[in-house]
């Protein structure tokens, strides 16, 4: 796991703080532990970036799963109550005086914001995907289904009875859908032909 640019035990960093930045700090760390592509996971602002990742440096991404990914941080990607509760937070938060409290300020104003991606940029990316989220996520649901619907080889997983939150409330269903996707071959499918494929292997054919 590594901690995102002026977040966590990484450094602080210069001008204004982007996703772009992030997935492009991803790709350089991969080049510093000499690792030529390698299997992605994201959550949040890690889904994020893990799709700028793909999309920037193609190359270097086996698979993608992204958990809870937004686009925007409009209401039509983020619900309205949550937006209302980040506006609250910020407006609420002293002004910062130490090096903590100027990180939590940056990270918070950062999220109204960003991220800024065309959805049509997602079309670029070769990586199989799976895309991920709870079925009471704050990611807006016809958002992440946008998401799918633009990343040509990718899977959809809405998880039951779930909020943002589930990694760490259910991680034996989060994880062991990951596992399964990092290692089953993927296979693209189609709606039709593989329909009446499973149809004809049920009524007995060959």
């Amino acid at each position: 796991m590594a901690d995102s640019r002026d977040q966590g035990r990484s450094g602080d960093s210069a001008g204004a703080l982007t996703y772009e930045k992030m997935a492009d700090d991803l790709s350089a760390l991969l080049d510093h532990l000499k690792i030529s592509k390698a299997y992605v996971l994201g959550w949040s602002d890690g889904a994020i970036a893990g799709l700028l990742l793909a999309v920037r440096h193609p190359g270097k991404v086996i698979k993608l799963a992204a958990m809870a990914a937004n686009l925007n941080p409009s209401d039509k990607a983020v619900h309205p109550d949550v937006l209302s509760a980040i506006k609250g937070m910020s407006g609420s938060m002293p002004v910062p005086t130490t090096p903590q409290q100027k990180r939590e300020m940056r990270v918070m104003s950062m999220m109204l914001v960003e991220p800024n991606i065309d959805p049509k940029m997602l079309n670029s990316i070769t990586a199989p995907t799976l895309v991920m989220a709870g079925d009471h996520d704050v990611i807006v649901d016809e958002h992440t289904i946008e998401i799918f619907h633009n990343v040509p080889n990718s899977q959809l997983a809405i998880f039951p009875n779930s909020t943002h939150m589930v990694a760490f409330d259910d991680p034996y269903i989060f994880n062991s859908t990951v596992d399964r996707f990092f290692k089953t071959p993927f296979v693209k499918r189609d709606r039709v032909n593989d329909l009446f494929k499973s149809l004809e292997k049920l009524r007995g054919g060959h």
